[in-house]
């Protein structure tokens, strides 16, 4: 909470997204205030661990910006990958969907305009799209660490 200071976690979120989502807003306590920067040291710090459900709740998560992303550029490359996913993770994308559709109302546009709008204000100039930027971040820290070329 920006105006607390305290790390609000909702613990109502699917049980495979938890660990990534714990992760992301304890790097919120730890002073990454923007989004993509907590996304970042919940993602290092969820795959550092020796337990696979944290592994797994990370992976999943980067999947979905990395996929949102691809999708805005290439949407025929963006369905053909998530074509190809093993059947337990499209099941889990399902269960987020359905999560995701319970809390559908009339005036979540409202309020994600109004974050995207707070975001801005608070340096992060994308608002809601500052999330996604996790994945550019990785890439230029795996090319940097020289895990991946380029």
């Amino acid at each position: 909470n920006p105006f607390t200071g305290e790390a609000q976690v909702n613990t109502d979120v699917p049980e495979f997204l938890l660990p990534y989502v714990t992760c992301h807003e304890i790097a919120h306590q730890l002073g990454y205030a923007k989004e993509n920067e907590a996304n970042f040291v919940g993602f290092i710090a969820a795959t550092s661990s020796d337990n696979p459900l944290f592994k797994y709740s990370a992976y999943f998560d980067l999947f979905l910006y990395a996929n949102r992303s691809l999708n805005r550029a290439d949407p025929v490359s963006s369905k053909e990958l998530a074509e190809k996913l093993n059947p337990g993770i499209k099941e889990d994308i399902n269960i987020l969907k359905a999560y995701y559709t319970k809390y559908e109302n009339p005036a979540e546009p409202v309020f994600r305009w109004i974050y995207g709008k707070y975001l801005i204000a608070n340096d992060q100039p994308l608002g809601m799209v500052t999330y996604s930027e996790v994945v550019a971040d990785l890439i230029a820290w795996h090319k940097k660490s020289g895990r991946i070329g380029g």
